[in-house]
């Protein structure tokens, strides 16, 4: 985790939230002691984008009033477009496996 956080320049605290978070969901797993560390309880074929975020973020719609609702909603006249790039992009990222970016970053 370290050597990853640091690759990143990301602290390694803030890794570790993420990791607690995918672990508690069953997409990691860890063992621990010398040779221990994390695995992914999946292919990286079979883990969406759209899995890891919807586990990482609690709401994940492209604007607020998807996830919040809106008083305005009925006479919104954006609302069914945003609506719209909101699945797009969400069935966009079902697409896209963490073997993708793996590959990718070779």
């Amino acid at each position: 985790m370290k050597e990853i956080a640091k690759k990143e320049n990301i602290s390694a605290d803030y890794l570790e939230k993420i990791f607690t978070e995918l672990e508690k969901k069953g997409l990691i797993e860890s063992k621990r002691g010398p040779s221990g560390g994390y695995r992914l309880t999946e292919k990286p074929e079979n883990i969406s984008l759209n899995m890891i975020l919807k586990i990482l973020e609690n709401k994940f719609s492209l604007v607020e009033c998807l996830d919040e609702g809106c008083d305005r909603i009925s006479g919104c006249p954006v609302f069914s477009t945003w609506k719209r790039l909101d699945q797009e992009i969400k069935e966009k990222l079902k697409d896209i496996t963490l073997k993708d970016l793996i590959e990718d970053n070779k």
